[in-house]
């Protein structure tokens, strides 16, 4: 059975993206957002490899959520999420 698990980084960056959301919009918007976000990362529990690598980045793969990036890499059967960072952010920079 394959297994999820956050680094550090990407545990911040979940309540980072639920705070800046709670303030530019609504607790309801950011408990949403976050919730579609997790959603969409366990999803990767049943289709880790179906997203592309990060060409600079070998191992290391993208999935877009919404306006943030999930970055991961798999080790046989666990996920591991990196960082979840804003699309736009420059990736190479904080990975």
């Amino acid at each position: 059975m394959t297994q999820l698990s956050f680094r550090r980084e990407a545990s911040d960056d979940l309540r980072r993206i639920a705070a800046d959301t709670r303030l530019a919009w609504s607790e309801e918007q950011a408990k949403r957002y976050v919730a579609a976000l997790r959603d969409d990362i366990k999803s990767l529990l049943q289709f880790s490899l179906r997203y592309p690598e990060i060409e600079s980045r070998p191992g290391l793969h993208r999935m877009n959520s919404g306006k943030h990036a999930v970055i991961y890499c798999v080790h046989g059967d666990r996920v591991d999420i990196i960082r979840v960072l804003h699309v736009a952010s420059d990736i190479g920079r904080f990975i």
